[in-house]
Formats: structure tokens, C-alpha cells, sequence
């Protein structure tokens, strides 16, 4: 592709009119949960950032736990903007935790990752004293958190302690899984990868031994880059010998396609459903 043809396609809201609409509506939705539901806000890591919103249904647990992980190409967004679907998840009794990350350029792609991967295994290791259940935790994310799941689900269990994959599912949603594309783009700027780290930072190239079921996604009016990185991961995915299941959202985009987790009747969030119970 041209440079201009790539940075069209690595771009989602060259297919809509507007992106602040959806923007909007994420900060609006999460705004409105915040000032209804009680959270707990919790502290992971020694960065700004490293915080998370946990949501736990009333009542007595232990309760299924879900971790949605938001995206923004690792340098917008928020857990604040993140939200939204807390009330969903807490009216099926599942605790929903919305994590938050530092952002490029403060933070580089390589501690991004990492801090990512500790603040899970804070969650695997600590919800217990939220009233979690520590067998049955599922994960999704949108976009740069779509691949940020990718990258949690990539951890060397045995490392932890684990002789498999100790997550019960996970949803990836118009995700980015080879990044090597991007380096050649103007997202690449705050960024700063080089052919070599987007290699390394790519889940395509370094899918797991162990892994749990995953749901693919991705909205019916989104770019054709971004349609095949999940066709090809979710290939891979099953050449490795695990599970994948396909859900196919017509009439959203890349934005939309995630406010899907607040409707208890949405395919999306159905599929999640099953995963869990």
C-alpha cells in the first residue's frame, strides 16, 4: 500500500462522519454509570494510571468477574470513558471492571503492555476480597484494547504458577494483532516503534501454548486493515489449536460496535454471556 492508502486504513474515522458523536456518547454513558453506581476505585501499580473501577453487583458472591480494557491507539481514552457497561454486567451478576493504563508518548508501547499484564494479574490474584470469582474472569477490548487482551492472553502462566490459562474467556474487538503496518503511519509518532519493537509487540507472532476461548469482532462499516487483522489472528488463533468464534455486527463501525457491551440483547454481549455462565 501507498502511505497514503495506510494511513486511510489504520485510520477508523475515515469511515464515519463524525468520531467526537461516539466519543461523546462513551463519556456521557460513563458519566451517567458513575453517578448511579457505587465503584471502588483500586490501585494496581506504582503509575499514575495504574488504576481500575470495580463494580461489584449487591448481594453475596462470589460473582464471575469481567475486565473490559478500552482503547484510544494507547494514547486517548480512559477507565472514566469506560464504563458504560457496567450495569449490564452487574444486573447478570458479574463483577465489570473498567481498567486504566499511562498513555503514549509518556509511556512506551513495551511499558504499556506490561503495566496491562500487572494490572490483570492484580485482578487474578486480589478479587477475592471484592467477592470474585477467581475461576471465572473473562476480558474484552476495543481496538488498542483489543489487542492489549491479546497481549494479557499471551502471559507465560507457568511463569505465575499456572499449568494453563487460568481466564475462563475473552472478547477482541476490531482489534490490531500485527503492528508492523502502523510504524509506517502517523499513529506511529507518540508511539515511537521501530520495524523491530512493532514485530515484538505484535500478538500475531507470539500466540500462546495455553490459551482460553476468544470472541472476534468488528463492526460491518470499518476499514478493510482493520477486517483482516482480526480474519488473520483469528486464523492463527485456531492453527494453534484454540477456540474462536466469529460475531458479525452489521450496521456498526469501529466506535459504535462497543457500546454493544450495555445491551443485554446485543449478539456481542450474548456471546460474552455464554462464555461466563
Amino acid at each position: 500500500m501507498s502511505k497514503k492508502e495506510l494511513e486511510r486504513e489504520y485510520t477508523p474515522s475515515s469511515c464515519i462522519d463524525d468520531i467526537m458523536v461516539y466519543i461523546r456518547k462513551y463519556g456521557d454513558q460513563s458519566q451517567a454509570v458513575n453517578e448511579t453506581l457505587n465503584s471502588k476505585c483500586q490501585k494496581y501499580g506504582p503509575e499514575k494510571r495504574s488504576h481500575m473501577d470495580i463494580f461489584v453487583p449487591g448481594g453475596e458472591g462470589p460473582y464471575p468477574v469481567h475486565v473490559f480494557i478500552h482503547g484510544g491507539y494507547w494514547q486517548e481514552l480512559s477507565k472514566t470513558e469506560s464504563t458504560f457497561a457496567a450495569p449490564n454486567f452487574t444486573n447478570h451478576n458479574i463483577i465489570f471492571i473498567a481498567l486504566d493504563y499511562s498513555l503514549a508518548p509518556e509511556a512506551n508501547m513495551f511499558e504499556i503492555i506490561d503495566q496491562v499484564k500487572r494490572g490483570f494479574m492484580w485482578v487474578l490474584d486480589n478479587i477475592e476480597n471484592y467477592q470474585g470469582d477467581k475461576n471465572n474472569i473473562t476480558l474484552s477490548g476495543s481496538s488498542a484494547g483489543g489487542h492489549l487482551v491479546a497481549e494479557v492472553l499471551s502471559i507465560d502462566w507457568p511463569k505465575y504458577g499456572y499449568d494453563d490459562c487460568p481466564i475462563r474467556g475473552a472478547c477482541e474487538v476490531s482489534g490490531i494483532f500485527d503492528l508492523r503496518p502502523l510504524a509506517l503511519t502517523s499513529v506511529n509518532k507518540p508511539l515511537g516503534m521501530s520495524e523491530e519493537d512493532a514485530s515484538q509487540l505484535s500478538p500475531l507472532f507470539h500466540i500462546p501454548k495455553h490459551a482460553c476461548p476468544v470472541i472476534f469482532s468488528y463492526g460491518e462499516n470499518e476499514t478493510t486493515e482493520f477486517k483482516r487483522q482480526t480474519q488473520d489472528y483469528m486464523n492463527a488463533w485456531q492453527e494453534a489449536g484454540h477456540v474462536a468464534t466469529y460475531i458479525d455486527m452489521l450496521g456498526f463501525n469501529h466506535f459504535d460496535i462497543i457500546l454493544e457491551l450495555n445491551n443485554k440483547n446485543s449478539p456481542l454481549f450474548r456471546a460474552i454471556l455464554e462464555q461466563i455462565l
